[in-house]
C-alpha cells in the first residue's frame, strides 16, 4: 500500500507545471524526480501505475506495475493490490508494447473476474493505451533504461563492464 500511496502523491506532482509530460486522453504520461516515466490510469477506481523509479528495488526488472482494483462482493470487501515486475526485454518498442499490455491485459482480466464491468469498461480502460505506452517507452529510451538486457535485467547504460 505505501507504493500505492508514493505512486498517488507523485501522480500529484506530475500534474504541475515544473515537470516535463504530456497527457494522452485518458493515460497519464510523464516524468518525475523520483521516477524515470510513469503511466497512469485510474478509471472506475481501477487504477495501474507503469513506472521506473530512478531508486533501485528489489525487483528483477526496472519496469514496474502497481495495481488496484476495488472489491465487488460486500461480504468479503477484499480489493486487489499488487505490485509486479514486467519483463519487457524486447528490442523494439513494437515488442516491449506487447509485453507490457499482455501484462496488463491480465491484470485487467484478473480484476474483472468477480465483478462483471460495463459492456464499454474494458475499451475505456484500454482507450489510447498503446500510443501512451510508446510514449513512456520513448522516456525509458532517452533515460538509457530501455532496452533491458535479458541476461541482466538492467538498462544497457546500467551494466558493469565484465570485460578485463
Amino acid at each position: 500500500m505505501k507504493g500505492v500511496l508514493a505512486i498517488l502523491a507523485a501522480l500529484g506532482l506530475f500534474t504541475t507545471a515544473s515537470v516535463a509530460s504530456a497527457q494522452s486522453d485518458e493515460w497519464f504520461v510523464g516524468t518525475h524526480p523520483e521516477y524515470h516515466a510513469a503511466l497512469v490510469r485510474d478509471v472506475d477506481d481501477v487504477f495501474v501505475a507503469i513506472f521506473v523509479p530512478k531508486e533501485p528495488s528489489i525487483y528483477a526488472s526496472p519496469l514496474l506495475m502497481e495495481t488496484m482494483a476495488p472489491a465487488c462482493d460486500t461480504k468479503q470487501p477484499v480489493g486487489l493490490h499488487a505490485t509486479m515486475a514486467i519483463m519487457a526485454f524486447g528490442d523494439s518498442a513494437e515488442e516491449r508494447l506487447a509485453e507490457v499490455r499482455r501484462t496488463v491485459q491480465d491484470f485487467y482480466d484478473r480484476s474483472v473476474r468477480s465483478c462483471p464491468p460495463s459492456d464499454d469498461f474494458e475499451v475505456r480502460f484500454f482507450h489510447r493505451f498503446d500510443d501512451a505506452y510508446l510514449a513512456t517507452d520513448k522516456l525509458l529510451v532517452e533515460a538509457g533504461i530501455f532496452p533491458l538486457d535479458p541476461i541482466e535485467g538492467l538498462g544497457r547504460d546500467e551494466q558493469e563492464d565484465v570485460s578485463n
